[in-house]
């Protein structure tokens, strides 16, 4: 998520080279439904909940989340504290894509809005589950995404990226980053995953960190599994070493998604909810 002009052009030629693949995620229960905040602690048998956030209070929690800054990546060129671009209102986190308003003293065509949970919120190993849905907007580029909240320069620390959409696709990318899957070294793995789904609908998006393994889910239907392949190559495997937080982002533009159509906007996303298992010991 992090990504410079590079980093979107080495994802561009993964996809272009087919070594991504593609399945279709059903809507499910799980998918289209939403499992109660009474229920999420039973959800998964063997897992315990350790937080959530269930986002019914129309106040987002300050002591769990904190807003994106802007920044040079293509994901944080249009990232803004502007108090509209994330709400918390009827049961859900509304994260907004707008062009930049009149009378606001911002010389950016676009903002955007994010929050995440960095230094407030992490988690070593364990589950993440998000459910969310969003709108669909050319050059609209909403994420979930996890980041090691760690003093690691990227990508050393590893990425995790739990969902992304582009503009108007039915495609749906998860994906880990490190040095070793960036730079293509050997034994190659297969690090990203394409899913079909229907974005004008609520999904769950999950995933798993293992000691040894990532595993992928929607609607609790498995999307792919990245695997530690040599415990002496701490780059092909940086995600369990350290914990993560996660963010939540409506983005706009960039290499990766291209150029943003202003009569698209406004576009949103909207987060159900937010929930941190860990194994049971």
């Amino acid at each position: 998520m992090r990504r410079n002009l590079i980093v979107t052009l080495i994802m561009s030629t993964l996809l272009a080279s087919n070594t991504l693949f593609a399945q279709a995620i059903l809507p499910t229960e799980d998918g289209t439904q939403p499992v109660s905040a009474k229920g999420a602690r039973k959800a998964h048998k063997g897992w315990k909940l350790v937080w959530a956030d269930e986002f019914n209070d129309n106040k987002i929690d300050e002591k769990a989340w904190g807003r994106c800054p802007a920044n040079n990546a293509d994901w944080g060129k249009h990232m803004s504290n502007l108090e509209s671009l994330c709400q918390e209102k009827d049961g859900v986190l509304q994260l907004h894509a707008i062009n930049r308003p009149e009378g606001i003293d911002d010389p950016r065509p676009f903002l955007t809005g994010g929050v995440q949970s960095k230094d407030l919120r992490s988690m070593q190993l364990g589950r993440f589950d998000v459910r969310a849905r969003f709108d669909c907007a050319k050059g609209f580029w909403p994420a979930i995404w996890l980041m090691p909240d760690a003093n690691i320069p990227w990508p050393k620390g590893g990425e995790i990226d739990i969902m992304e959409h582009l503009s108007y696709e039915n495609d749906l990318y998860q994906t880990v980053h490190s040095p070793y899957t960036l730079e293509k070294r050997e034994p190659k793995s297969q690090s990203g995953f394409v899913s079909k789904i229907d974005p004008k609908l609520f999904n769950v998006y999950s995933v798993i960190i293992y000691e040894n393994r990532i595993e992928f889910y929607v609607n609790n239907v498995k999307t792919g599994t990245y695997e530690r392949m040599n415990p002496d190559r701490p780059d092909q495997f940086p995600y369990s070493n350290h914990p993560f937080y996660v963010i939540l982002s409506a983005q706009l533009g960039g290499a990766w998604v291209g150029e943003v159509e202003p009569k698209d906007l406004p576009a949103r996303m909207d987060i159900d909810y937010v929930r941190f298992y860990q194994l049971k010991k």
